[in-house]
């Protein structure tokens, strides 16, 4: 009987442990969520590069507020080199004409389960040849991205991002 008893306990106890299901608290965690953040930065091509690669710069972000313009600067150590504005998160850099697209910016929302923050999943396309960079140079990327309203910004700093090489000899 006793034998009975330490099964019936230990199968109760077990239920009790296991049996329950955690559901995220999303009406208490969204509003400690920042209201602009980029996440993430990256790439997933091989360095060095030379200049006449376009790089593609993968960006991960959540926003609980309009989205404004994007930033990019390529610094060489902490001066930077060059800056490259993007109006929105989607579309050409503002140096970009009807003719010409040096940068591109875009992104795809992500699905959530909080009903006022957006998940951004982007990618930037540099055009290397269009940011007046050296060879044999080491480049740190920093990324900016507004609110609408301009008062909101989140920075990621990449130091050492890329090297850039001279191409290789033609034979």
């Amino acid at each position: 009987m006793k034998k009975y008893i330490s099964i019936a306990l230990t199968a109760f106890l077990a239920l009790t442990l296991f049996s329950c299901s955690k559901k995220a608290d999303i009406a208490g965690i969204e509003p400690k969520l920042p209201n602009l953040q980029l996440s993430s930065l990256g790439y997933q091509q091989s360095s060095p590069f030379t200049l006449t690669t376009i790089l593609q710069v993968y960006f991960g972000a959540t926003a609980k507020v309009p989205t404004g313009k994007f930033v990019v600067d390529i610094l060489e150590g902490s001066t930077v080199v060059k800056t490259v504005t993007f109006p929105s998160w989607n579309g050409n850099d503002a140096t970009s004409t009807d003719k010409v697209t040096n940068h591109t910016i875009s992104y795809t929302l992500q699905d959530t389960t909080y009903p006022n923050t957006q998940v951004y999943s982007g990618s930037i396309l540099l055009k290397f040849s269009a940011l007046g960079l050296s060879v044999d140079k080491t480049y740190a990327l920093r990324a900016s991205a507004y609110a609408a309203d301009g008062t909101t910004v989140s920075t990621v700093t990449q130091n050492g991002f890329f090297k850039t090489i001279a191409p290789p000899a033609a034979n």
